[in-house]
């Protein structure tokens, strides 16, 4: 008998009030939960989330994507979710993409990465070439093809998350999951999305989260990785 498929969204959100109530009314037209956390905001976020039909959890201060993410996870993890679809919250990740990332999980795809390496025109040139150099080395890495290994869009089975053990605070929480569940997978699925740069503000910075990205990469791979 098929498992029953029950996917859940986490979203880590720092000053989104502008963007999060759209982003999580956009998700449960897919989901049927979704989980905020606010990480340490000091505007609206949290109520704008909860307003809009969303789970929040707060962290009494700023403490990082990473950190968002693991507190969401230690969350999630306990339920009888079978998926979790990571999305930001700042509206670069756009919610009617999700059913086709979903779609692949459904099938079968135990991890499944929304790429928006297929339209480079909407990203950024320096974000563009600095994730394709990044993928380059990722792929590398894990020994999978990675198309978009910056992209926080993914979805991924619960069983997997459940084995790793994350320890990153940042942006690099991302790298840390692609490099920890390599061994646990067969390959990492793309599929295309929309590359949404016109909404507010990134609270990346891409030379400086690049870098720290790349050396924690090496860390991870030298010193954490089975």
């Amino acid at each position: 008998m098929q498992r029953e498929f029950l996917p859940v969204a986490l979203v880590p959100a720092y000053q989104a009030e502008a963007t999060v109530g759209s982003v999580v009314r956009g998700l449960l037209r897919y989901v049927p939960r979704v989980l905020v956390v606010d990480d340490g905001s000091t505007d609206r976020t949290r109520h704008a989330a909860g307003e809009a039909g969303a789970a929040v959890i707060r962290l009494p201060v700023n403490a990082g994507k990473g950190a968002a993410l693991r507190a969401g996870l230690a969350w999630l993890l306990e339920s009888e979710s079978t998926h979790v679809a990571f999305v930001d919250a700042d509206g670069q990740h756009d919610p009617d993409d999700l059913p086709a990332l979903l779609s692949a999980a459904r099938a079968g795809e135990p991890f499944v990465i929304g790429s928006r390496m297929s339209s480079a025109d909407g990203i950024p040139p320096v974000r563009f070439r600095t994730n394709e150099i990044g993928s380059r080395i990722l792929a590398r890495m894990t020994g999978h093809d990675v198309e978009d290994g910056q992209s926080g869009y993914r979805v991924i089975a619960a069983p997997i998350l459940r084995r790793l053990s994350l320890s990153s605070r940042g942006y690099s929480i991302e790298t840390e999951i692609l490099l920890k569940a390599a061994p646990h997978v067969p390959r990492f699925a793309s599929v295309p999305v929309r590359a949404i740069y016109s909404t507010a503000p990134s609270h990346y910075r891409p030379f400086r989260d690049t870098w720290i990205i790349s050396w924690g990469a090496v860390y991870y791979k030298v010193f954490e990785v089975e």
